[in-house]
């Protein structure tokens, strides 16, 4: 049963795959490993999967710390490097044909997903028996569990900011936004600075992310957690909330009407609007820390960068994104305590500070710099996916985008048609409470 499962899911996702969230080089092609062999001196050599960017600094870190890993354990790591939206397809073909890797990076979007595919190891006893779980705060934990069962070793987290060129908002004599009242008002502001104050990311995972978080400024769920352990989008059976739903939509379609985004970016995902925003080429946006990466090579366009929090509505309250991205071990793994050592040691103070200081899942490990405190600093304000299948879930959350921004669709029509998207992706899932 489980062997259909993934099959099926492995044709859906051949339709519908799911977008990077963050770069990654494309690697050399691996179908899996956890064969358990031996390595030459005697070890055991782990099969892992990455996705980090190549060429930056975690990359370089990452290979330094797992060389000496190696030497301390006298184990080997067969490391592949994909995006992350390579991985999702590669993985589900490996798991159909039974041939995975040990451990696997992951966004928390692969949770509900790859848990429900019955793939991944229940890691609750050996958590538990980790010197190391105390520094990570409940938040953290919970982002790695689901049914009560730990399911990853975090490596990587952030949440998102609003990201202000402040030079540029000085020339235009406008402060930097709290409300989407503030953000709505600026309609001058090109015609004062030559570019537009924001942007949104309106393809790909991030811009469901996006829209997660404006949703949830106006405290509503894209699928809230029902009697029976299921889940169901409730918009259209509470007219409050569907009416705030609306007012999210209506808020997109106002940064386009009243010229605050650039029309154009109804068709752009994370790769232009995050080169745009380190260019200099739009004021503001909501994106994450590893934007810091981009320093070094604009120096003259990101030296007036401000980390501010997302403006949300009048009426509404704070929020962010929060990403805790895990490692997991597959349940077919042959190497399971050499790969649950290998998950330990990324998330390590030591490992910590050589490649994700910025943005670290661990409480002791931080930078005085503003890609670390001014982020964390956000924190509490942050909000998950709930763990369902979301390959589904995000794509009509896009769907719902292109139906405000290129098909002009109602606000109020697209969160209905929405809510039943959501609830569809659900039933079809096995999840949806009825």
């Amino acid at each position: 049963m489980k062997r259909k499962l993934i099959a099926a899911l492995l044709c859906g996702t051949m339709v519908l795959s799911m977008a990077a969230c963050s770069g990654g080089g494309d690697s050399s092609s691996s179908d899996g490993g956890g064969d358990g062999e031996a390595s030459s001196d005697g070890g055991k050599t782990v099969e892992l999967w990455t996705c980090w960017t190549e060429g930056a600094d975690t990359e370089k870190a990452g290979t330094e710390q797992i060389a000496k890993w190696e030497e301390e354990t006298g184990n080997k790591v067969n490391q592949t490097n994909f995006t992350y939206d390579m991985l999702h397809e590669k993985i589900l073909t490996a798991a159909a044909g039974g041939n995975v890797p040990d451990l696997i990076w992951g966004l928390p979007e692969y949770v509900g997903e790859f848990y429900n595919m019955g793939i991944l190891e229940d890691l609750t006893d050996r958590f538990n028996g980790w010197d190391d779980k105390s520094a990570l705060s409940d938040a953290v934990v919970n982002a790695m569990t689901i049914d009560d069962k730990i399911v990853g070793i975090p490596y990587e987290m952030t949440v998102r900011a609003y990201l202000v060129h402040e030079d540029q908002f000085k020339d235009a004599n406008v402060e930097t936004p709290a409300t989407w009242e503030d953000l709505l008002k600026l309609t001058d502001y090109k015609e004062k600075n030559g570019e537009y104050p924001t942007e949104l990311a309106c393809t790909g995972v991030r811009s469901a992310q996006e829209l997660l978080v404006y949703l949830a400024q106006y405290d509503l769920e894209i699928a809230s957690a029902q009697d029976g352990g299921k889940y169901k989008c409730t918009w259209n059976d509470n007219k409050e909330e569907l009416e705030n739903a609306t007012k999210v939509f209506q808020f997109y379609k106002d940064l386009v009407d009243k010229g605050i985004i650039d029309e154009n970016c109804k068709n752009w995902g994370w790769e232009e609007t995050d080169e745009n925003f380190a260019t200099g080429i739009v004021g503001s946006y909501v994106t994450g820390n590893w934007l810091a990466e981009r320093e070094e090579g604009n120096a003259d366009t990101m030296g007036d960068v401000l980390v501010a929090p997302i403006p949300y509505p009048s009426d509404g309250q704070a929020a962010t994104y929060m990403e805790c991205k895990p490692l997991f071990i597959l349940s077919d793994s042959k190497n399971k305590e050499e790969a649950f050592d290998l998950a330990c040691a990324f998330c390590s103070k030591e490992w910590q500070e050589a490649g994700f200081a910025d943005r670290s899942p661990r409480s002791d490990v931080s930078t005085d710099s503003k890609w670390s405190k001014d982020f964390q600093a956000l924190s509490d304000t942050g909000i998950t996916f709930p763990p369902v299948t979301l390959g589904g879930v995000t794509q009509a959350m896009q769907d719902a985008m292109a139906k405000v921004l290129q098909e002009g669709e109602s606000p109020e029509e697209t969160a209905k048609w929405l809510c039943d998207a959501v609830n569809k992706s659900l039933e079809d899932s096995g999840e949806l409470s009825e």
